[in-house]
């Protein structure tokens, strides 16, 4: 088994102009380090964003300019991040996967599907807290060897703060990084959902909110509609509904969609607010918070149980309902397959 630990940096936040790695074997001895350079044909915008405020690059810009784009690399990347008997591990490992989608689309290129481990995500589980690459360094009294914000000088201090974690918590590289996989689906939804059915614990919560939102957006009836009450209606679901029951959130919303009803994600322009178990009015900027308080005069709330009434279903029959699929864009006014017939083991 080899390790391919692998950093991005970007122009502005979003577009590529270094792909760095470190290829090492099961004793963390380094096999090849690589910084890939190449012109993001993007202006370089290192301070006008939240997430890249204060970044420095490791060259300047005329040095990233002179290089091919990414397209001359795509083979390259696709071929280390695809390569058998590896395991690609990273630190907050989904945006640096984003930032290849972005260059695929922007290129025209096909995306890179590829299981993944985030080295920031072990680090949580672990310790606690959320932490940036150089801080969780430095707790853990790992040198930077290189600069920071070096693609491949920040894949080799990730190897090295993963080193120095199997140490503390006496694991192996394995057993650190078993709750800390994802994978990155290139934005395909019914991947994501396919993937959600059988390794939830691979999305983060900002993940699944995204997936329930795009999904909601997408979703078109399965057949022809069956009204009941919920037709012409507006449902919310609240958060945490969303983040802690997504696969039943999103088969719900299917079948609603099914009767007719509407999914949103304002508490202020629905008739049926559908709370989970957990909701606590105290949470003042929470959807439930404001179905119970500011709409409580025009919002009904449900429970799931209420809901399955509604449905006409039992929880059996919700349990046994397949996860959804949406369509590519079209002009399609329902779906005619009702689930994606695919796997995670098809994909990646």
């Amino acid at each position: 088994m080899r390790y391919l630990f692998f950093d991005i940096e970007c122009c502005d936040g979003a577009h590529i102009c270094e792909f760095g790695y470190v290829l090492c074997d099961e004793n963390f001895k380094t096999i090849k380090k690589r910084t890939i350079l190449m012109n993001p044909e993007k202006p370089f915008n290192l301070g006008g964003r939240r997430f890249n405020s204060g970044i420095v690059l490791s060259y300047p810009e005329r040095v990233y300019r002179k290089n091919p784009t990414f397209s001359a690399y795509y083979e390259e990347i696709k071929a280390l991040l695809c390569a058998n008997d590896q395991m690609v591990i990273g630190f907050s490992t989904s945006n640096d996967a984003n930032f290849l989608n972005i260059a695929c689309e922007e290129y025209e290129k096909e995306a890179i599907i590829f299981k993944f481990y985030d080295v920031q995500r072990a680090y949580k589980n672990f310790f606690g807290e959320t932490a940036s690459l150089e801080n969780a360094a430095k707790s853990l009294d790992v040198a930077l060897e290189g600069r920071l914000h070096e693609s491949s000088d920040d894949a080799l201090l990730t190897m090295q703060l993963a080193k120095a974690m199997c140490v503390r918590k006496n694991a192996s590289l394995g057993e650190l990084l078993a709750s800390a996989a994802s994978a990155n689906f290139g934005g395909d939804l019914n991947k994501q959902l396919a993937c959600l059915v059988e390794h939830p614990a691979y999305f983060s919560a900002a993940e699944l909110k995204r997936m329930v939102r795009e999904f909601a957006d997408r979703a078109l009836p399965e057949g022809n509609i069956t009204k009941n009450v919920l037709f012409n209606k507006r449902v919310c679901f609240s958060e945490r509904f969303e983040t802690n029951e997504t696969k039943n959130c999103i088969v719900l919303m299917q079948q609603i969609i099914n009767r007719g009803g509407h999914i949103v994600s304002k508490a202020s322009e629905c008739k049926f607010f559908v709370k989970h178990a957990s909701d606590d009015v105290k949470i003042k900027k929470s959807r439930y918070y404001y179905a119970k308080t500011a709409a409580r005069r025009i919002v009904k709330i449900l429970t799931l149980d209420e809901l399955l009434s509604l449905l006409n279903l039992t929880s059996e029959q919700l349990a046994a309902l397949p996860v959804p699929q949406v369509l590519p864009d079209s002009p399609a006014s329902y779906v005619s397959v009702p689930h994606a017939t695919f796997h995670l083991g098809d994909i990646i």
